[in-house]
């Protein structure tokens, strides 16, 4: 038996086939009246419209036949992608290729196949819109072109799904967006003039002499604090603000962005006495938006210093058994009880608590790390007990195999 061989554009086509999001998805009426059609036309029992997979191939649509895929390895289609022309085998007894294929010599007994490549909008054969019988057969010119045809229209019908699909996301998305805007400008009404609201009560106290050496320092920590405050919530609005432009999800190396990101947190980890353990040792490539994923990191991280004093801030990243990425931050802090951690997993509530230095918060933060993750199809998830610190951890798809 001779093995499909695997077209040098592999990983290419793969993440094509991953951005289409048509694997393992529901029927569709369009596409079992396109199988039906085939079957009729070329007067086969078994048509099917296939998708291949990095080992298996899918079927999207299936006329005559009771599983859902096969290994690719022993698919006929595996065949037919590495040509843009129909991929015909008459006899498949008397094929050194497919002689002993376990498809032939068992279940469904092939003998006649006959694949037409389903081609991308971008260029990419997906799979196949392909013929099947138990017995050798050899199709007319009209049935061949017949075939043909169809296979195009499989494509086009890949194609106006696609389409249907983005303008359902981008939809989602504007609601979410508007959603989130209302949500940010209460926040900005309320955290933005605190702060400024706070710093001036202090200028102007009659109890503030600015000649006294002694009132200056006691003010100097308020005025800090209010001013950090501020930075975290402009920080965080810019940040917002960035993500309502097209996201653009990438191959992204876990271990080169958690180590980038913690090198920002040196010195803000040294100052109180935290150790900040950044050792991931397995090379793991999500697919992500890097803005979003770095934003997310930078503030789970921030969090954990903010409520750890002489402790550890660790990061940690492993792989699922659904083929996904969790990554960890784990901190030894003063951990969240019980009331406040059910307040915090209110996910429409804001919630912002002082450090152990009674640093400030907007609650702005947390808000927009599950608004980011939800983009992602993920959550965030929260475990914590007080005194014995906290962990918020989130998944995200692992990148394609090229």
């Amino acid at each position: 038996m001779q093995k499909p061989e695997i077209p040098d554009n592999e990983k290419e086509r793969l993440r094509e086939l991953r951005r289409l999001n048509i694997l393992d998805s529901e029927q569709e009426k369009d596409f079992d009246e396109l199988v039906g059609l085939a079957s009729i036309i070329c007067g086969v029992p078994i048509s099917l419209v296939t998708l291949i997979d990095d080992d298996r191939q899918w079927f999207k649509s299936k006329k005559g036949l009771a599983v859902d895929s096969t290994a690719r390895d022993v698919s006929f289609c595996g065949h037919a992608i590495n040509s843009d022309e129909i991929f015909v085998i008459e006899n498949a007894v008397a094929d050194e290729r497919f002689y002993d294929n376990p498809l032939v010599t068992g279940d469904p007994n092939i003998r006649f196949y006959a694949g037409m490549p389903i081609k991308s909008e971008n260029g990419f054969n997906l799979g196949t819109l392909c013929v099947i019988d138990s017995k050798p057969k050899k199709l007319s010119d009209h049935q061949i072109k017949a075939l043909k045809i169809l296979g195009g229209q499989a494509s086009k019908l890949i194609e106006l799904r696609d389409k249907k699909n983005e303008l359902e996301i981008k939809n989602d998305k504007l609601e979410a967006l508007n959603q989130l805007n209302n949500r940010i400008t209460s926040i900005i009404s309320h955290d933005l003039k605190g702060p400024i609201n706070s710093l001036r009560a202090y200028m102007n106290s009659n109890y503030i002499d600015a000649n006294k050496p002694e009132d200056l320092a006691q003010l100097f920590p308020l005025v800090k604090n209010n001013l950090n405050s501020l930075n975290e919530l402009v920080e965080n609005l810019l940040e917002w603000s960035r993500s309502t432009n097209d996201v653009n999800f990438i191959e992204i190396n876990i271990k080169d962005l958690v180590f980038e990101v913690c090198y920002l947190f040196e010195v803000n980890a040294l100052e109180k006495n935290i150790k900040l353990k950044c050792e991931i040792n397995n090379e793991l490539e999500v697919l992500a938006d890097i803005a979003m994923l770095r934003f997310i990191i930078r503030n789970l991280i921030n969090n954990g210093i903010k409520f750890t004093e002489n402790g550890e801030v660790a990061v940690e990243s492993e792989k699922t058994v659904d083929n996904k990425v969790r990554i960890k931050v784990i901190d030894s802090g003063v951990g969240i009880s019980k009331e406040l951690l059910d307040r915090i997993k209110l996910k429409d509530k804001k919630v912002s608590t002082k450090g152990t230095r009674n640093e400030k918060g907007t609650g702005l933060g947390l808000q927009l790390v599950r608004e980011f993750l939800s983009i992602h199809k993920s959550e965030l998830k929260i475990e914590s007990e007080e005194k014995k610190g906290s962990v918020f951890s989130f998944t995200l798809p692992l990148a394609p195999k090229g």
